[in-house]
């Protein structure tokens, strides 16, 4: 009966409903032995037996802001591969670079100068020592600038001038080296330095910088610069003067450059002189120079001896340099695969890292020296190889690319040469 009374509905009783509470929905079971130790955030459930120790979290925590930390925003939680930041200073960098290179360069650089804007930053690093030790990086100028000759580690004596400065005036150049840029604890070289009396500071082209593959973080009014290489440099010290090889040789040359001070008086006073005589031509005359270059191609040696004879004037090649690589490439390709029919030798030609070796720079550093047989002479292939941008060790491979790609033409322009002349 009892049976019959509880499955029958009619009598079931009904129990009391408890009143609505959210904690009544998420009970948790008794538990005990609660401990405190290490625990993955996954792990952690509200019936977990184990709670997270506060000493490991905060010592997981600190090691993985230490193994995330971007060196270059400074922030935690990336590495500099994924900078955000980065990506987007390299791009708006680059896009900078792409629209200076056309003709929309001037105005946007005066619509800069009208709005006000900044064009030139300290060097983070250089502003704690005199005015002549510090280093701007500016906007507006196409190449890199110094007063101040003691900043210079190697040098080549120079004459020229530099009109495209963005401050329209003349800057006379009389000498070209490299330098050492302190940027927070980094020593960065820059290559391509003009050094010229006319300017009141130090000034790194940012244009140039792009192109040499440095990066430039800005910060309000001040920046710093990030080498895309960093290259060890072994240099001993010499126990009698004290001064490292490359400090030695870089004394001598600025000692030269300082000797040719009336020289470059007298080619600055020319140049004026011919300047305010020639301000009747127009502007915008296209440069012959230029388009004869583009135009030059080689059928036979008489077209490799016209480029060898422009070479001959290095204000020459100063100024079209650019154009004058290409056609110089062009001239050894089809040299040595035309006049003396070699396809074995690669082009362009490297050297150690896969670097590739300038031949035009390579030929004008022999030419500038002397020749081969001088520098040979005089085991000077670690000097030649310092100033094409290698280093001392690479010596005998600028001797032996010289002897593979450059050494027989040069014999033969000058072979052409002094037949000529006697035949005259």
């Amino acid at each position: 009966m009892s049976s019959n009374y509880v499955s029958n509905p009619l009598f079931r009783v009904k129990t009391p409903k408890p009143h609505h509470n959210e904690d009544n929905d998420q009970r948790l079971p008794l538990t005990s032995g609660i401990r405190a130790g290490y625990i993955s955030d996954d792990d952690l459930q509200p019936s977990a037996t184990m709670m997270p120790c506060m000493h490991c979290t905060e010592e997981k925590r600190e090691r993985k802001w230490m193994q995330r930390c971007c060196y270059y925003c400074n922030r935690p939680g990336h590495k500099i591969s994924t900078c955000q930041e980065k990506e987007k200073d390299e791009e708006s960098q680059l896009l900078r670079l792409a629209v200076n290179t056309g003709t929309q360069k001037d105005q946007e650089a005066e619509k800069d100068i009208q709005s006000g804007q900044r064009q030139e930053f300290m060097v983070i690093g250089t502003d704690g020592g005199y005015w002549s030790e510090i280093w701007h990086v500016s906007k507006t100028f196409k190449h890199h600038f110094s007063s101040n000759i003691d900043m210079f580690k190697r040098m080549k004596n120079m004459s020229c001038v530099k009109t495209e400065t963005g401050e329209n005036n003349f800057f006379f150049i009389r000498g070209i080296g490299v330098v050492d840029v302190i940027t927070g604890s980094e020593k960065i070289r820059v290559q391509s330095v003009f050094y010229t009396p006319d300017i009141d500071r130090n000034v790194l082209s940012l244009d140039q910088l792009m192109i040499q593959g440095f990066m430039v973080k800005f910060m309000g009014d001040v920046c710093k610069l990030f080498p895309t290489f960093s290259v060890p440099v072994y240099n001993k010290r010499n126990g009698h003067t004290g001064l490292t090889k490359e400090e030695e040789i870089g004394e001598l040359e600025k000692q030269y450059v300082a000797s040719k001070n009336s020289d470059h008086e007298k080619f600055k006073t020319e140049f004026l002189n011919e300047y305010f005589e020639n301000l009747n031509i127009s502007a915008n005359e296209p440069d012959w120079n230029i388009l004869i270059l583009q135009a030059m191609s080689f059928k036979d040696f008489q077209d490799c001896k016209a480029l060898l004879h422009m070479l001959e004037d290095e204000d020459y090649v100063i100024k079209y340099k650019c154009y004058l690589e290409t056609a110089f490439d062009n001239m050894i390709e089809w040299f040595i695969k035309e006049k003396l029919e070699i396809h074995s030798r690669p082009l362009p030609a490297y050297a150690t890292n896969n670097r590739k070796v300038g031949l035009l720079d390579l030929y004008m550093a022999v030419k500038r020296e002397g020749g081969h047989r001088r520098i040979t002479e005089n085991g000077m292939w670690t000097m030649i190889a310092k100033d094409t941008g290698f280093e001392y060790e690479d010596g005998e491979y600028m001797r032996l690319i010289y002897a593979m790609y450059l050494d027989v033409l040069v014999y033969y322009y000058k072979f052409k040469v002094t037949r000529k002349r006697q035949s005259e």
